[in-house]
């Protein structure tokens, strides 16, 4: 397949391009990137294309052949997925004119507002709903409440003093010797286990001619 690497105005250069290749690889370049162009349109307008099925949840509304876009986003993932996917010239005609129609149905559309923007990019990327960002939100919490406790009390004094103590004797000169000494009396008896283990081995050989 030739290398696609020209630059142009037409967003669509490189699709027909693959295309004209009459070539199974040069059919799935070409839509992947037709996909490529729509999901560009999509940024430029605003929309969010980090889930692209959640965009078309909400806004399929815009797009006259919603069926037709599912399919060819549906193909796409199946290219990428699949190892030495096949396609034929209709099918991907077809793939290229569902993304080329729906791109059209979101530049024709006012771009979003801002704060539609906003509302949208939290949604999708900044979600309360994610448990990541739940768990980083309770850590965070329990971590200035503990800390508002301790410094309140005088048992919260008490056990600060208690966490500082241990973490001096964990960190002390004398449990860090203790660990090297235990690394060294490990790493000597596996050794003489290994070389004990390389002794019977001629013994055992030996034993066997006999």
């Amino acid at each position: 397949m030739k290398v696609i690497n020209q630059k142009n105005n037409d967003p669509w250069a490189e699709t027909e391009l693959a295309f004209k290749e009459d070539t199974s690889s040069g059919y799935k370049m070409a839509c992947l990137e037709a996909e490529k162009v729509f999901k560009s349109t999509l940024r430029d307008k605003g929309y969010p294309s980090k889930n692209i099925n959640q965009t078309i949840l909400y806004f399929g509304w815009r797009v006259s052949d919603k069926n037709g876009l599912k399919k060819a986003l549906t193909k796409t993932a199946q290219i990428r997925e699949t190892f030495d996917y096949q396609l034929s010239s209709f099918e991907t005609e077809d793939i290229i004119a569902s993304f080329k129609q729906a791109s059209i149905d979101f530049s024709e559309k006012k771009s979003l507002s801002w704060q539609r923007k906003v509302a949208l990019f939290y949604k999708n990327y900044l979600s309360i709903r994610t448990s990541f960002l739940k768990k980083l939100i309770i850590t965070v919490l329990l971590f200035f409440l503990t800390v508002k406790f301790l410094s309140r009390t005088d048992l919260g004094h008490k056990i600060v003093n208690l966490v500082v103590d241990i973490s001096d004797l964990f960190f002390s000169w004398f449990m860090i010797v203790l660990a090297l000494l235990l690394v060294i009396l490990l790493i000597t008896i596996i050794s003489f286990a290994f070389l004990e283990s390389k002794k019977t081995k001629p013994k055992e050989s030996s034993e066997k001619r006999t």
